[in-house]
């Protein structure tokens, strides 16, 4: 599995220090070919993911942040890749160079009693109404992989 980002975005000014923020993300799509994206309280559009825990690898990093986001059990198809965004968190003070990686998902079951983030709440969008709401650059990346991929409009 890659290990370097495919896609560097966003920028920060010269000599700025960072913190790097790794985490896995997944792409997945109902019967409908409508995008599964989570909406936290505060109005922002985001993929289900999250980030990797010490110990955990990107895998078992992805499926924990899907049941705790969505209350989604799912199986992994496809690693799509990795993109990176610099940008600044105002609530941290700080700027970070978020590293995703992407996976195409099946979702198979959902059990709300796995769902512990109560301010995240699962949405199934049309991809073109999906795209530009998404928070980060990089998932409008991930999306356009997943298209490229599954051909899903």
């Amino acid at each position: 599995m890659q290990t370097t980002p495919t896609l560097q975005l966003g920028s920060i000014p010269p000599e700025t220090p960072y913190r790097i923020r790794p985490g896995s993300y997944a792409v997945f799509f109902n019967e409908k070919g409508e995008a599964g994206v989570i909406r936290n309280d505060d109005g922002d559009y985001f993929l289900a993911g999250g980030g990797i825990e010490p110990g955990e690898t990107k895998e078992q990093a992805l499926l924990r942040e899907v049941q705790e986001e969505a209350g989604l059990l799912a199986e992994i198809d496809a690693y799509m890749g990795s993109a990176a965004e610099y940008y600044y968190d105002p609530g941290h003070r700080h700027y970070f160079n978020k590293i995703g990686h992407f996976f195409l998902i099946t979702p198979y079951e959902q059990d709300l009693s796995l769902k512990v983030e109560d301010d995240h709440t699962l949405l199934w969008l049309p991809l073109e109404q999906a795209h530009p709401l998404m928070y980060h650059d990089i998932y409008r990346w991930a999306l356009e992989q997943a298209v490229n991929r599954t051909g899903h409009l």
